[in-house]
């Protein structure tokens, strides 16, 4: 037989029935086998001639090559099937509806956006409006009513573009989103309905809820600390985080802008227009490519999530920082006046990363040698100042050199002393400043108020110690050295 074996019994129970006289007529759609093994789809209808007495004679059959036609059903189911899977699988909330309103689409990230429970979901098709009254203004206490939510504003005719608001969910939850919806219309001008793409935010205004109560508590901080120099040194790391928080911001609002979600708009408008006959388009020249093109297009949704994802984290970070060097600020401030048994490279530490930022942005190497030494006890509101203080003259230093930009931060010990030196590169001092460089209101600094220096070394001395600096004169760098008791003059008094 040249059917082939898996339509065979179909075929041949059907030609019984014919015979039989169960049947008039059979169709029968089947493959053949061709001699290269391959196999081709026919329709075959098959016909009984009768004598005068009705008594079957023979089969008549017509055959007919049906295999474009199965080759076109089996692409459409495939591009059908990749269709849905594409839309269901974006990373950002899809919602159609038709002109009255009423939801005809929507993907998995708008059940999650939403907070649909599966058995829900098919009543979310009914329902025109779902969620009225979960769904907020930006202030997350003003609802948002059906005729302003952005799916009803594009119906009317508006552009909605990153329309801010709050949904809160079934469970409590609050999710915050960016709206851009647009009508749908047919090739003729009809209204077919409208689109919707929603991006969930959420993280993003939790980052930036987080950096306004950090900057709040900074202020707080700064005002009360009194620690002027720290306190300086702090603004300037939280402004150099502030600008990395506010790049990344840029960025994020400049990708919403720019991002390729609104196209879905107009594969939904493409696909309305031809609903009358989708079959025919997408097996068409035109709409065969869409599979691929919306293959493409989830590619770039995702690359841009993957993107927005990676620039929270790092907008994230950066808050986190800033609450690092808010709370090290306040830890400091609370303590003023207190002796206590530290280990001095955390305090070194502490300093250097309160002028991380500055650093940084001035293209300072910190080298760190650090010898073990004994803790000591020590007033470390004070020794902070003094740190801080001599860290950020060595950053001036290497800025206004003309060489490599190097500050090297040496801890060792000496007989019942700890020695921290701060060693720069930069413009070095001449020997006859050296003499008056702790002087009250002597600076070499143009914008310099010569205080810094100056209560740095009461500070020292009123900790029992001493800060010296050494330079080989102009263009060979400077040292600081801060020689630090192993016990305070307080604690000696006491014992």
């Amino acid at each position: 037989s040249l059917t082939l074996s898996d339509d065979l019994e179909a075929t041949t129970v059907g030609l019984e029935r014919l015979w039989r006289g169960e049947i008039g007529h059979l169709d029968v759609e089947k493959r053949y086998v061709r001699k290269d093994g391959s196999a081709l789809w026919i329709r075959v209808s098959t016909s009984l001639v009768r004598r005068q007495g009705e008594e079957a004679v023979c089969s008549v059959e017509f055959l007919r090559d049906i295999s474009v036609r199965k080759e076109m059903a089996a692409a459409l189911v495939q591009n059908q099937t990749l269709l849905a899977t594409l839309i269901a699988e974006l990373p950002l909330a899809l919602l159609a509806c038709d002109v009255t309103g009423r939801m005809t689409h929507y993907n998995r990230a708008a059940i999650e956006l939403f907070g649909i429970r599966s058995g829900d979901a098919a009543g979310l098709a009914r329902d025109p409006y779902p969620l009225t009254s979960d769904v907020f203004r930006a202030d997350r206490t003003t609802p948002v009513a059906a005729d302003e939510r952005p799916l009803a504003r594009a119906l009317r005719g508006d552009e909605v573009s990153d329309a801010e608001f709050v949904v809160v969910r079934p469970d409590g939850a609050a999710r915050t989103a960016l709206s851009s919806a647009r009508r749908l219309v047919g090739p003729v001008g009809q209204a077919l309905g409208a689109v919707a793409v929603i991006q969930d935010i959420t993280e993003r205004r939790q980052a930036d809820e987080e950096l306004e109560q950090v900057h709040k508590q900074l202020l707080v901080a700064s005002r009360h600390a009194g620690m002027a120099e720290v306190a300086t040194n702090v603004l300037h790391n939280v402004g150099n985080v502030l600008n990395s928080v506010n790049v990344s911001a840029s960025l994020l609002a400049e990708r919403i802008k720019k991002s390729k979600c609104a196209r879905l708009g107009q594969i939904g408008a493409l696909l309305n227009a031809h609903a009358a006959d989708l079959a025919g388009f997408l097996a068409g020249p035109q709409g065969k490519h869409l599979p691929e093109y919306l293959q493409e297009l989830a590619g770039d949704l995702a690359a841009e999530r993957d993107s927005a994802i990676e620039e929270l984290t790092a907008l994230r970070g950066n808050v986190e920082h800033i609450k690092e060097i808010v709370a090290m600020q306040q830890s400091y401030a609370r303590r003023g006046g207190l002796i206590e048994t530290l280990d001095v490279r955390v305090l070194v530490e502490d300093s250097l990363q309160m002028n991380e930022g500055a650093f940084s942005r001035h293209g300072v190497t910190i080298i760190r040698e650090y010898r073990d030494v004994p803790p000591i006890e020590v007033d470390k509101h004070k020794v902070l100042q003094i740190l801080v203080n001599v860290i950020r003259n060595a950053k001036y230093a290497c800025h206004e050199g003309t060489g490599e930009k190097n500050v090297t931060v040496r801890i060792r010990a000496r007989e019942s002393s700890v020695l921290v030196s701060v060693i720069d590169t930069g413009v070095g001092i001449a020997r006859e400043n050296l003499e008056r460089i702790f002087s009250h209101g002597f600076t070499t600094r143009a914008d310099g108020h010569g205080f810094g220096l100056h209560s740095s070394a009461l500070a020292a001395k009123a900790l029992g110690g001493t800060l010296q600096a050494e330079s080989a004169g102009p263009g060979h760098g400077a040292t600081f050295t801060l020689t630090l008791p192993l016990r305070s003059p307080e604690s000696s008094d006491a014992g």
